[in-house]
């Protein structure tokens, strides 16, 4: 299980996915909808990514 928390400090925005194919696929949309950002670049996306996902749920 993957989990997003938008970094933005107006914004509150988090939830998860079993993938984070799945999760990147709805923060495409958050950013899109909720920042206005009509096309992210890749240096964002390596941002996004590196920041505000984790994986959850993982036993040892």
């Amino acid at each position: 299980m993957y989990e997003f928390r938008c970094g933005s400090p107006v914004c509150r925005t988090r939830f998860t996915a079993p993938t984070e194919d799945e999760l990147m696929t709805e923060v495409a949309r958050h950013v899109v909808v909720k920042h206005r950002v009509a096309k992210p670049t890749k240096s964002l996306v390596q941002f996004v990514r590196d920041n505000t996902i984790r994986e959850i749920g993982v036993k040892p």
